[in-house]
């Protein structure tokens, strides 16, 4: 009975304390913009979640482009956790006649992103 009743304290405390994220427009977009004038594309999946972060804007300020995106995570959630997975379309080739190593590929939404 006296575990029951921590099981059921420690559990409703973990649900307290664990970050929700805001789901955005299915196959949707917003661009958001911090203080510092670094801007940053959010594209969301089919299912609202976060696809992509892209960075629109970075002002050569590295750190302030990582901290912007740790804000974002939290909000938002990380990318392509929750999303449905992308289909890679085309490779190009790796080093030294190496593997493939994806360039391309098409989202949820049928949007092309390339990989740098």
């Amino acid at each position: 009975m006296f575990a029951g009743c921590v099981f059921a304290l420690l559990s409703g405390w973990a649900l307290q304390s664990r970050a929700v994220t805001v789901v955005g427009p299915s196959c949707g977009q917003r661009l958001v913009t911090n203080d510092k004038g670094v801007q940053i594309r959010i594209l969301f999946a089919k299912n609202g979640m976060v696809q992509r972060y892209v960075v629109v804007k970075s002002l050569n300020n590295m750190e302030a482009v990582n901290g912007m995106r740790l804000d974002l995570e939290k909000h938002f959630g990380p990318e392509g956790v929750n999303a449905p997975p992308l289909q890679i379309v085309s490779f190009k080739p790796g080093k030294s006649g190496g593997m493939m190593i994806p360039d391309k590929a098409v989202d949820s939404c049928g949007r092309t992103q390339s990989f740098q």
